[in-house]
């Protein structure tokens, strides 16, 4: 990958450190935001090839060439969690955080399968402290949820439920480009930084932890609970949560 005016994107959590750590490391150029802003950034063409939530991925696929780089989780996920200040789930209010497209559908395909009647409420704040002002229980995902399992109960991992529901693994993003544009080479290049990440876990950790001030024994963990391949069980996974956006009626 020679073209250094492509522009790449990234989730900016911890959760794409790894993948990207050596790609960054050799002086590619890395842009990093919110899942929701690195969309608007997409459509703006201020990035031409990167991770999409899943839900926006399955919205607008016609348009898009999708890659073998995403982000997924086998059983939980970690950083996809509702938290509650020490109360088991029942019937109260979920807040949901600013940041996500994928996760609150998710969240609303698990109520449903479970037959919960909570009230989901999108609140435009992304700290658990702040959405907890508002609601019994809190959606946090990224940093901020990986902050809040340090601080509050965990009521539920939602790659674990969506495992447990389904038997598959959970597809939060996928690496688009515009269907016109084959951005294979980039594809490679993220998929060879993966597996040097994977071989050197140990100098990935040291710098993420540095880093993002997160102790190392759960960075270990962390990793080691995503995929960042899109294998057959991923795919699987991917198109039963659009079956299931279809089947509930968010998505027409």
């Amino acid at each position: 990958m020679n073209n250094t005016t492509i522009k790449i994107g990234k989730f900016g959590f911890v959760n794409n450190f790894l993948p990207y750590y050596w790609l960054e490391q050799n002086g590619a150029r890395v842009i990093e935001a919110s899942p929701r802003k690195l969309v608007e950034m997409f459509e703006k063409g201020e990035v031409d090839f990167a991770p999409v939530p899943s839900f926006y991925y399955i919205k607008k696929k016609d348009k898009l060439r999708s890659y073998e780089f995403c982000i997924a989780s086998r059983n939980s996920v970690l950083s996809v969690i509702l938290v509650s200040e020490g109360k088991m789930l029942d019937d109260g209010c979920i807040a949901v955080t600013n940041q996500t497209l994928t996760s609150v559908n998710l969240l609303k395909i698990i109520l449903r399968e479970r037959g919960w009647k909570n009230k989901v409420a999108r609140v435009d704040e992304s700290k658990a402290s702040e959405l907890l002002k508002h609601c019994t229980y809190a959606l946090v995902i990224g940093d901020e949820a990986i902050k809040a399992r340090m601080k509050y109960s965990v009521v539920m991992d939602l790659g674990e439920e969506w495992r447990d529901l389904t038997g598959y693994p959970m597809v939060f993003g996928i690496a688009v480009s515009r269907k016109e544009r084959d951005m294979s080479e980039v594809n490679k290049a993220v998929m060879e930084s993966v597996a040097w990440g994977k071989r050197n876990a140990d100098v990935v950790v040291a710098e993420a932890a540095n880093k993002f001030g997160i102790p190392v024994e759960f960075l270990r963990e962390y990793f080691n609970t995503l995929t960042y391949q899109m294998g057959a069980e991923e795919r699987r996974g991917l198109e039963l949560f659009e079956e299931k956006c279809y089947e509930y009626g968010l998505l027409r």
